[in-house]
């Protein structure tokens, strides 16, 4: 016979009563009720990732703040810890082990999700939710055995379809595209938009490889990728990669005199690497949102002055958004299951249906925990300057 808890408590109460300390006991029970939520961030300050989970990680903590003035999770309120991963997923497995250890309801990871899969998992063990901010991987999800594991980011089957639409559309309808292999995001970006390009009727003239070490450098000099995109003449080129490596390449394309438009996805978004590009012209990324003062939401323009007012700076890439979304979703999932359970969680972020976050309109389904159809940014660089042109979603995301 299964004696439920709430029945148990009862009795203890009246036993309690008997003996003439309830007050204490409800006391207690009160401080145990009021602990607050820990949420555990193994992240990178540090290593080829820290552009991209440092702003991220800032926001959520302006959305944590937000949070407990408002009156924090079902009345606890909200602490956020963070420990440097360094961009070492052993590392970031060790931080993860512990913040499990120490009661975490929520993990926060690295936006890529080769690196923080050892975290991840750690989480999806120990039944605890875990949130990569900024992944644009469907493996952050069931598809890499991540039932309890989420992405706030935009999926690739999505951000290279509006990369493939928006090129064919206006850009040119042959492309070379140039294949960083040097992790999942940047290699499966550049297939899915090579078959959404195709789809549409556009050639791909060739395939340029080329590989970044972990300290995010090119391996080699893309010399002879570079020659091949000349002989190619393509209408555009699709850069699938993320600096240092990236901006590399792209510098040593523009330094051949190859003036073709090139089309790039989040991994190429920000302003940090502009200098080994100098007036960097017919640049275009498709992104989360624009960080230079032409955005057109409300929340968005809200969370960049509230990372500057914290930080003192711009923001250099606009990823940082998805950290205060993913604390938003966090708080909602927890309010609607009235619990902090990661398996309670999950099955309520899974019944996510365009819910208002900062990051945008945001979907999930139990097979898919990152969203292929929100809206996003695409961005234009001229002479050294980065501007709005609109946001798109795209009309096929694929994947």
């Amino acid at each position: 016979m299964k004696i439920s808890k709430k029945f148990l408590a009862s009795v203890a109460a009246a036993a309690l009563v008997a003996t003439g300390i309830s007050a204490v006991t409800a006391s207690s029970a009160n401080a145990a009720k009021k602990k607050p939520i820990l949420i555990g961030a193994a992240m990178a300050a540090t290593g080829f990732m820290a552009p991209f989970d440092g702003p991220a990680l800032e926001t959520a903590k302006i959305a944590v703040n937000r949070l407990n003035k408002s009156g924090g999770i079902n009345g606890q309120k909200v602490v956020l810890k963070f420990v440097d991963t360094g961009t070492n997923p052993d590392k970031g497995q060790q931080i993860a082990t512990q913040f499990v250890a120490e009661g975490a309801k929520l993990l926060l990871v690295t936006c890529d999700a080769d690196i923080n899969l050892k975290s991840a998992q750690v989480g999806e063990r120990a039944g605890v939710l875990v949130i990569a901010p900024c992944v644009g991987s469907t493996a952050m999800g069931p598809d890499n055995g991540l039932n309890l594991g989420y992405s706030l980011g935009s999926a690739v089957p999505g951000e290279a379809a509006i990369m493939a639409e928006y090129a064919y559309a206006s850009l040119g309808r042959t492309a070379t595209l140039f294949k960083d292999m040097s992790i999942a995001y940047t290699t499966s970006q550049c297939d899915s938009f090579a078959k959404r390009f195709k789809e549409l009727g556009g050639t791909i003239k060739s395939t340029q490889e080329f590989n970044q070490t972990q300290a995010g450098a090119l391996d080699k000099p893309v010399t002879a990728q570079v020659a091949a995109a000349r002989a190619d003449a393509a209408g555009v080129i699709a850069l699938c990669s993320y600096p240092g490596g990236g901006a590399e390449a792209l510098g040593a394309i523009r330094a051949a005199g190859i003036k073709t438009p090139v089309i790039s996805g989040f991994g190429m978004d920000g302003n940090f690497w502009a200098g080994a590009v100098p007036n960097l012209s017919k640049h275009y990324v498709v992104t989360y949102a624009s960080v230079h003062g032409d955005d057109t939401k409300g929340k968005v323009r809200s969370i960049l002055a509230a990372f500057k007012k914290a930080t003192g700076s711009d923001a250099a890439t606009s990823g940082l958004i998805t950290g205060a979304a993913a604390i938003e979703a966090f708080a909602l999932a927890a309010k609607r299951a009235g619990s902090t359970d990661g398996k309670m969680l999950a099955a309520e972020m899974d019944k996510f249906k365009n819910e208002n976050l900062t990051a945008g309109p945001t979907s999930f389904t139990p097979s898919l925990h990152v969203s292929v159809t929100r809206p996003m940014a695409i961005l234009k660089t001229t002479n050294g300057k980065t501007k709005l042109v609109k946001y798109a979603a795209a009309k096929k995301p694929t994947f």
